[in-house]
């Protein structure tokens, strides 16, 4: 606030004081009103150096747009832009301490739009430490006395009080704007009176637009659902006590009687001894996310049934069917056997159908139930020798390699957390693959590796010299049924990889292939340090 000079006379002084008080209450009378405060400070100030008009206006470039008006509204009017440069606003923006003109000390204004300013007073307004506008008054007549310093003092004193409401008008506005875009309600808790202030934002989520903000928290914690009342009271309570962040979602009952979800974030100020003296934060309608989450898991669970009924009828059929498919497969070669040489050659022919149909039906029978009994048998999780499992598996394709010439390396020694059986079923299901597609132009190869990850899961590669696959296929290999070769090319059922897809799945591990045509494939198999437990397996067939 500007030092008013104390040679000035008593009476002046004493005048200057009483309406530097004025300015002073009118300020803080008008609260959190700054577009009030700016109306009264201007008339105040107009009134007492008695010129015709107040202006208060912001600066852009060479332009200088009226916000604010007190006087003689009718010669220039908020929303009028005018000139900068040249002109006598340009010169209390120029000037560090208001500028004073009158038409009888120096030249006339050129630019004045109206060409009648006589007496002039402006002075430069800072806002956020930056040149925001000015403030000026102005009449068509003369002063009859000059303004002197006292006065000029408290134009300055109305000056800044002024350009703290301008710039406490600006940050609201700016927090509003943010309000707004962000589509948070927010909220002011007094912990000592126990009371609370809600935006308009956020009394619109809760349906009530036109309530009251002011409430208090008892009655605000009235609407949370019973179910999560205690929640966000324990909430509140860690906050407070040990300083737990304060972040929780829960329901929150409308005016119309519906519940939404409400995620509050929310941090307190804390006064002597850490007790909380105020806390205040944000809501955002997380209605939809929610319903979105909980539609999610109801059609997961409903696919889960869905799925286990499925295989249920898959295992029961399968079993159902082996009884007279073995008949058939009995008789077939009873027949083959007895009559072959009483059959002309299509009789032959047909029997050899019937035969190899029933062989590749069993051996699928077989497999699906295989993949049944993958997903419901209790696994048995222990530390299993890596190493000697691959040995065992290695010795039921010796047979099959020593006729091509092949041969399978491994480096994948040490202990694995997991179920024999499957780990066992996993690994003899890779090498088979590839065993299955060699490429016959040159000995198989097949290498297995182990590498393990920092923390403690294992990654191990099985890699074959085969025929290999085209990239864009890599998923689909993993599909029950699904095949890329004819079934007379390439014997099988197309169940295989996807029974290691569901044993790495029940491990909580995954599987990958990377293929090029022609050169071979690799199988990736991440199995992380701890099995998850996925609770009891369905054992009802």
């Amino acid at each position: 606030m500007t030092e008013l000079g104390a040679d000035a006379p008593a009476a002046e002084l004493a005048r200057a004081q009483a309406l530097v008080l004025a300015l002073v209450q009118d300020s803080a009378d008008a609260g959190r009103d700054h577009d009030r405060a700016v109306a009264c400070l201007l008339e105040r100030v107009r009134d007492y150096l008695g010129l015709s008009l107040g202006l208060v206006s912001e600066v852009e470039g060479n332009s200088a747009t009226v916000e604010y008006a007190a006087g003689e509204t009718g010669w220039i009017a908020p929303g009028d832009v005018l000139p900068v440069i040249k002109t006598l606003c340009g010169a209390a923006l120029e000037s560090p301490r208001p500028f004073v003109y009158t038409r009888d000390s120096g030249p006339s204004d050129p630019e004045d739009p109206t060409g009648e300013i006589r007496s002039y007073i402006g002075a430069r307004i800072h806002v956020s430490g930056r040149i925001y506008g000015t403030i000026c008054l102005i009449s068509r007549e003369r002063r009859e006395t000059p303004i002197g310093e006292v006065e000029r003092g408290v134009f300055e004193t109305a000056a800044a009080l002024i350009g703290q409401h301008v710039a406490l008008r600006l940050a609201d506005e700016r927090y509003d704007l943010a309000m707004r875009g962000s589509r948070a309600g927010f909220w002011y808790l007094d912990v000592r009176r126990s009371e609370m202030e809600l935006s308009p934002r956020f009394l619109e989520i809760m349906g009530r637009p036109d309530t009251d903000a002011v409430t208090t928290l008892e009655e605000f914690l009235s609407n949370v659902h019973a179910d999560d009342a205690a929640l966000v009271r324990d909430a509140i309570a860690r906050h407070f006590s040990d300083a737990q962040p304060f972040d929780v979602e829960h329901r929150m009952r409308r005016a119309d009687g519906e519940y939404i979800w409400i995620r509050a974030h929310g941090d307190s100020v804390k006064g002597p001894g850490g007790v909380a003296l105020r806390m205040a934060g944000s809501a955002h309608d997380i209605t939809k996310r929610r319903d979105a989450e909980q539609a999610a898991l109801d059609h997961a669970e409903a696919l889960r049934a869905s799925n286990a009924e499925l295989e249920r009828f898959a295992y029961v059929t399968s079993h159902d069917l082996q009884e007279p498919l073995r008949k058939v497969r009995a008789f077939g070669d009873l027949l083959a056997r007895d009559y072959s040489d009483r059959l002309d050659a299509r009789g032959e022919k047909l029997l050899d159908t019937m035969i190899d149909g029933a062989g590749r039906m069993q051996k699928l029978i077989q497999d699906l139930l295989g993949y049944s009994r993958s997903a419901h048998v209790a696994m048995n999780v222990q530390p299993v020798d890596l190493d000697a499992v691959i040995a065992d598996v290695a010795s039921d394709f010796d047979l099959a390699l020593s006729e091509c010439g092949g041969s399978i390396d491994w480096k994948a020694t040490g202990e694995v957390q997991a179920d024999p059986v499957l780990m066992r079923q996993l690994i003899h299901n890779l090498v088979g693959n590839a065993v299955k597609y060699r490429d016959p132009a040159r000995p198989p190869r097949i290498a297995l590796e182990l590498e393990r990850a920092g923390d403690g899961g294992v990654h191990l590669r099985v890699s074959d010299n085969g025929i290999g696959f085209a990239e864009e296929h890599a998923a689909r290999i993993f599909e029950v049924f699904k095949r890329l070769h004819t079934r007379g090319d390439y014997p099988g059922t197309g169940i295989g990889l996807a029974l290691c897809q569901r044993i790495v799945d029940r491990h909580g591990g995954r599987i990958r292939a990377e293929g090029r045509p022609g050169e071979g494939a690799t199988f990736h198999v991440e199995l992380p340090a701890r099995v998850p437990d996925r609770g009891a397996p369905d054992t009802e067939q």
